[in-house]
């Protein structure tokens, strides 16, 4: 089995699920700590406290309002940028159609003030 490379990016719409994905890859001085499940999107944390990748669920209906629901369907790259605040992530999604770039913004209250990562 092939090693997979933690280094690179990715970016996944998983239609038939609504599952989309966006991950960064790890730097060479950082490793995979855990997971933040938060609702409906799961933020994958590094031991330097990063948010290194996103997943959302139902992600159709967590960005509705936020972009053109065929948005996802016509996904050419996409990427992000997390905040991280006293009691919540404020993350900034930019989704790539070809060239267009359209930025949503959300805000993932963390479960409490005092939750680790």
């Amino acid at each position: 089995m092939a090693k997979h490379d933690t280094s690179k990016k990715i970016v996944s719409y998983d239609s038939e699920n609504d599952i989309l994905l966006v991950h960064k890859g790890f730097a060479a001085d950082e490793k995979f700590k855990g997971n933040l499940d938060i609702g409906g999107v799961v933020l994958d944390m590094s031991t330097k406290k990063r948010v290194r990748g996103i997943e959302v669920l139902n992600a159709t209906n967590f960005f509705q309002g936020l972009v053109a629901a065929d948005v996802l369907l016509h996904l050419t790259d996409a990427d992000f940028r997390a905040v991280m605040e006293p009691q919540r992530i404020a993350l900034t999604v930019t989704f790539y159609i070809q060239q267009e770039a359209i930025p949503a913004r959300i805000a993932v209250p963390l479960a409490t003030p005092d939750t680790t990562y």
